[in-house]
């Protein structure tokens, strides 16, 4: 009988590891991705947009250290339930949406479906894959599921800009559709069972807390966690830069402001096919030159791009805006890889959401400085799109220079993690 409990588990594991490449397809098929600032300037003046984008991102914030001790107490497949119908709910919030508070709400729902999902998504595949004594598979099983995430990224967005030519708010409509599929295949998923065999201490949530951010003790975790925080803000400029600056484009070229979202649309699924293929590639690009130089070109590339974007307003920059998501393709996988197996499975899930946590803070705050830049009832101009581009830049030199003066502490022997 326990050869056959066995058998059981390991068929519904292996399930586990088919389906989470479904899941993580349909959880980045965002058909929004393409339209969302120009559905929200549609409705919003600049500093509202901003702000709304704020809202999201504090949102994420209140929320994202919680999701993470819900992981770890509660189990993965809660948590990425709660995570896709939370999308269900913030699509349709913004398919019916007109005002500022409504669209409000609608970020909430949205920031829970995020934060729900970050950091559950990695200890689920990990978990999933450590139950069955592969955790060896976990870097290039890793790259393949950011691979296919941006695929299906780029056919959202293809699909998204197509039908927001007709009207913005029917991508959003796609999108619950998606969430909706994504909601389903979780509930075929199967709970680790190295989650149900977990006993947290009863010090509870601050425990978890003060458990987690000890292993900032180490060197490389230290170095590994400001890389996260640096490029949580940085990978966010362009995202949200880049449709105003299509728009300013599209001025200067005499397009029609219908088309918009069409031009978008390609230029989003371009950008997703370009990164997908980077994605498959970036553990062959760690093992040649280290994770340590690896991590830092994709924080290169990133503030390349923002600060061509801030000085140059030409169709021939839209080639280099393509590159936007291939930073975070050629990080994704390496990193993921070279802090999943440092985290004890009770603190995994905690451990990277306060890491999410305090990126997105970080960019929260960025983005109300910016909206303070752009000033109150602004409208999207080239000159305030330049300067706020710009002033990120500089940010992402600061980092650069920093993160570089101190790669020598990746050389440290890393700290073991607590046993499992």
């Amino acid at each position: 009988m326990p050869d056959t409990d066995n058998h059981n588990l390991s068929a519904h594991l292996q399930r586990n590891l088919r389906l989470y490449l479904w899941y993580s397809a349909t959880y980045n098929t965002f058909f929004w991705l393409p339209v969302f600032f120009l559905f929200f300037s549609s409705h919003l003046t600049l500093d509202q947009v901003l702000k709304l984008e704020a809202i999201y991102y504090i949102s994420v914030v209140a929320l994202e250290v919680p999701s993470g001790y819900f992981s770890d107490v509660i189990g993965r497949k809660p948590t990425l339930l709660i995570s896709s119908l939370a999308f269900v709910v913030a699509c349709i919030l913004f398919f019916f949406g007109e005002s500022f508070g409504m669209f409000v709400v609608a970020q909430v729902f949205l920031a829970a479906g995020i934060s729900f999902n970050s950091g559950t998504d990695v200890s689920f595949h990990y978990d999933t894959l450590k139950a069955l004594k592969r955790e060896s598979e976990f870097a290039a099983r890793e790259a393949i599921v950011a691979r296919n995430g941006f695929y299906a990224a780029a056919l959202g967005a293809l699909l998204g800009g197509a039908i927001a030519c007709f009207e913005l708010r029917h991508a959003y409509g796609l999108s619950a559709l998606a969430a909706i599929v994504t909601f389903a295949i979780v509930l075929f998923l199967r709970e680790p069972p190295s989650h149900e065999r977990l006993v947290l201490s009863g010090e509870g949530f601050f425990h978890q807390l003060r458990d987690c951010v000890g292993y900032l003790r180490s060197g490389p975790m230290r170095w590994l966690f400001g890389f996260a925080v640096l490029m949580t803000v940085l990978n966010h400029v362009p995202y949200e830069f880049y449709q105003p600056y299509l728009e300013l484009l599209g001025r200067d070229l005499s397009l029609s402001v219908r088309s918009t979202p069409l031009v978008a649309g390609v230029a989003t699924c371009l950008t997703m096919l370009i990164a997908g293929w980077g994605a498959g590639r970036s553990i062959r690009i760690r093992d040649r030159i280290g994770i340590g130089p690896a991590l830092l070109l994709a924080v290169l590339l990133q503030t390349v791009i923002i600060g061509v974007m801030g000085l140059v307003l030409h169709p021939v920059i839209i080639a280099l805006i393509l590159l936007r998501s291939m930073p975070r393709a050629l990080m994704a996988a390496p990193f993921n890889a070279a802090i999943a197996p440092l985290l004890s499975q009770q603190h995994r899930a905690t451990y990277l959401s306060l890491q999410s946590l305090v990126g997105r803070l970080s960019f929260s705050g960025v983005l109300l400085m910016l909206a303070g830049i752009a000033g109150e009832g602004s409208t999207v101009h080239w000159e305030h799109i330049s300067l706020m581009l710009k002033v990120s830049a500089i940010l992402g030199i600061v980092g650069f220079v920093l993160l570089a003066t101190t790669l020598s502490v990746m050389k440290e022997q890393r700290e073991k993690p607590p046993p499992d």
